[in-house]
């Protein structure tokens, strides 16, 4: 098999790769685990080994998800599912296993505790005045950056008011020098735009006579059962408290056409528990439902903070949100956050949103027995839902198809893949929403991680249907139809007649020859190397105007999900670097973020045009040990040479403070440094 070597992803990614991530199947894992069982066993001590999380019963299949452990700290994104057959014997079955992360961090001793990062998250947060809402978190954990390098780093979670939003950022903090590594906003909203329900849903009744039957409070007619609590905010954005009244009716209080929120949301609070419960046999969140009603003024907005759930009382164009579907959805992003902890930002996000709608349509089912297949109906006054899964593109933001998706779209948004792949499974022959709801649910116990894509998403699901006993050929049929092709998971039943994938028409390049891109919106140009002539590659998009995406891939047709490089900066300047890919086919996908023109693609090559000798010299390892390390402080004529992040580079024009991957054209043109290739041979 040939090594190929990825030199850059994106802009500035090298460094130190002694950490890295590898298949379970590469490790023998079963005496780690058989160890881990024990109940004298110690991980403290241990570079390797894992602690249980989570576990399922599927079919007649014992399933665990093990998170993986280093010294006894969790490593963010890292487990394995195991199957423990009947005499106690753990097999792992997926999952990949960070390892060498000793080479990267040293020990497991932060040089600050957990208060001190949190003081010093909160010291950054200064453009904008904040007060924090409830206790802060702090937890250590390893975590593997983008250029795969291994950090000790503090994972904080605060939840604030900015101005009148509340706002939850999570925070990597590197526990050994308090850099900050990473941080994206956490709270999960339902969010919706322009005119949109309660006199719309009709009025019902809760009441042990009626179909719903009534919801449950304790003996003083406090909304605080064993499952679910609900506290009244009475408008306010801090404190609230409980609400009670007074035994057995409570008709307080209708606002906004909702006649009495608070008994929707201990109502479907309690049905919601009751579905999870069922279904599932799991609690959706490990500690009670908390669900704050009639929060803030105007405020057509619910969110999941991390610890409760909160709902506004709408405005204008939507009525109070604690109608059934919002309050699943909420509770869901609890379910999501304790099990795969899916990140709300890109790809994972629109999965984490996804899965929230997902279980309103199994809220339906289960408390209804139909779906009429739009989210959010009885909440938008003036408009027919919030999200559509037969079609999500008809509220005119969500995308049908995964050739739409790029960087920067909204959840709300993206979640329209897997909403509209939902409903192909839940309506395949031999599938309903029950069973499509458990294959999603138990693909975000056992197989999403944290920064799962959707190639990865889908897989899990196919993965989930096997050991269900389901049918996973829909879930092949239901992720093609919006663009995912499932391929990592073995079809239990073949399509006799399968619908070819079409080919996208590919052109031909040349090396160090451009060629135009015409890439508008959503298209797609394909273009491929064939025959690679060096080992060391140099594949850009440049000039001209607007926003170009470019996805590259060895030996096989690059998408937006099946890709060995992906750059996708917010201009025409995309470019992805490789070793050791000689006499391989490189393939390139070119896609318009936005409207572009004048751009070009083109590959370039280091050559070595000397004669072979008869009898080979060994290469030195270091092509860069006489070469200075590029610095924004230097000044460099025409003609000197550096290394950067493991490049080699030529100045061809005078230059200060221009790195060469910012500023570097492989043909010699434009710009101010030339690619020589890798400083490795």
């Amino acid at each position: 098999m040939r090594n190929v070597h990825l030199l850059l992803l994106l802009p500035i990614t090298f460094g130190s790769q002694a950490a890295t991530i590898v298949d379970h199947s590469q490790i023998d894992l079963s005496h780690i685990l058989s160890q881990t069982a024990s109940k004298n066993y110690s991980p403290s001590n241990q570079p390797l080994a894992y602690r249980e999380i989570n576990h399922v019963k599927a079919g007649s299949n014992t399933l665990l998800r093990k998170q993986q452990l280093h010294f006894g700290v969790p490593v963010y994104g890292q487990s394995i599912v195991a199957q423990v057959s009947n005499q106690g014997d753990i097999t792992p079955l997926d999952g990949q296993v960070l390892t060498g992360i000793s080479s990267d961090i040293g020990s497991t001793m932060p040089m600050f505790n957990a208060d001190q990062a949190i003081d010093l998250v909160k010291g950054t947060n200064t453009g904008f005045a904040s007060r924090p809402i409830g206790e802060p978190r702090a937890n250590l954990m390893i975590w593997q950056d983008k250029q795969q390098v291994a950090h000790l780093v503090y994972k904080v979670d605060l939840v604030e008011m900015k101005g009148m939003s509340p706002s939850r950022p999570i925070t990597l903090v590197d526990a050994k020098n308090g850099e900050i590594l990473d941080q994206w906003e956490g709270i999960a909203f339902i969010e919706a735009e322009g005119p949109g329900g309660n006199q719309k849903s009709g009025k019902y009744y809760f009441s042990p006579t009626t179909h719903f039957g009534g919801f449950e409070v304790n003996q003083y007619c406090q909304m605080d059962s064993q499952n679910v609590k609900t506290i009244d905010m009475n408008n306010q954005q801090y404190g609230g408290q409980v609400h009670q009244f007074s035994c057995n009716t409570n008709s307080n209080r209708a606002v906004n056409g909702a006649y009495a929120p608070m008994n929707d949301a201990q109502y479907f609070g309690q049905r919601v528990f009751d579905m999870y419960m069922d279904w599932l046999n799991t609690k959706p969140l490990q500690q009670k439902l908390t669900m704050r009603v009639h929060y803030g003024t105007n405020y057509g907005n619910a969110f999941w903070d991390g610890r409760q759930m909160t709902f506004g009382d709408g405005n204008q164009s939507m009525y109070p949100l604690a109608t059934w579907d919002v309050i699943a959805h909420e509770v869901s992003h609890g379910f999501t956050e304790q099990n795969s902890g899916l990140e709300y930002r890109g790809m994972s996000g629109g999965m984490n949103e996804s899965f929230s709608d997902v279980s309103a349509a199994a809220l339906s089912q289960y408390v209804n027995g139909s779906f009429n297949w739009k989210m959010g109906e009885h909440v938008m006054k003036y408009s027919d839902a919030m999200r559509y899964f037969i079609q999500p593109s008809k509220d005119g933001s969500s995308i049908d198809h995964v050739n739409q998706y790029y960087n920067g779209i909204d959840v709300h948004n993206s979640s329209g893949i897997f909403n509209k792949a939902f409903y192909h499974l839940a309506t395949s022959p031999g599938w309903d929403i029950k069973k499509a709801f458990i294959a999603y649910a138990t693909a975000n116990q056992l197989y999403w991680r944290a920064n799962s894509n959707f190639q990865q998403g889908a897989e899990g699901v196919c993965k989930a249907a096997e050991k269900l006993g389901y049918q996973s050929s829909a879930v092949h049929s239901a992720f093609a139809q919006v663009g995912v092709q499932v391929t990592n998971c073995t079809s239990t039943q073949p399509n006799p007649n399968p619908k070819p994938t079409p080919t996208p028409g590919i052109s031909e390049l040349e090396i160090n020859v451009p060629t135009p891109v015409d890439a508008n919106g959503n298209d797609e140009q394909h273009f491929v190397l064939k025959n690679a002539p060096s080992q060391d590659i140099w594949v850009q998009t440049y000039n001209g105007y607007g926003n170009v995406d470019m996805y590259v891939a060895i030996n096989r047709p690059a998408s937006l999900t099946d890709n060995d490089c992906a750059s996708t900066n917010a201009d025409n300047g995309e470019y992805c670097g490789f070793s050791g890919v000689g006499q391989t086919d490189i393939y390139i996908m070119v896609t318009g973020a936005t409207g572009s023109s004048d751009a070009y693609v083109g590959v370039s090559a280091y050559l070595d045009e000397q004669e072979p000798t008869p009898q080979p010299q060994p290469q030195p390892q270091d092509l860069c040990s006489a070469l200075n390390e590029w610095s924004a402080n230097d000044y460099y004529p025409q003609g000197t040479q550096v290394q950067y992040y493991g490049n080699r580079f030529t100045a061809i024009q005078d230059s200060w403070g221009l790195d060469p991957y910012s500023y570097s054209d492989p043909y010699g043109h434009y710009w101010y440094w030339v690619f020589e290739g890798s400083c490795y041979q």
